[in-house]
């Protein structure tokens, strides 16, 4: 099975973070791949929701995950034109 987000990790608060987690490591099957993008702490300004790094990532599924790669993306917007810096993420549950 595969599962995608786009733009909801990013506004869980540090503390909700691992609750979601847990929450969608029962929703899943083991061995299914979650693809996830979230805003990178490498778009500029404070316009926008909470940015996220890498570390925080590999924090919240640290427990019962697989993190097969976090790469760079773009999110494509109304409100700019060249995008706004990601993280796209795929992540496995064991």
């Amino acid at each position: 099975m595969v599962y995608a987000d786009c733009g909801l990790f990013h506004v869980f608060s540090d503390e909700e973070r691992p609750i979601f987690a847990a929450n969608l490591y029962s929703a899943l099957y083991p061995d299914s791949k979650y693809f996830m993008l979230c805003f990178s702490e490498h778009e500029p300004g404070t316009y926008g929701p909470r940015r996220v790094t890498q570390a925080e990532i590999r924090a919240a599924f640290s427990k019962g995950w697989k993190i097969n790669y976090i790469r760079e993306a773009e999110f494509e917007t109304t409100f700019s034109s060249e995008g706004v810096k990601a993280w796209l993420s795929s992540i496995s549950r064991l």
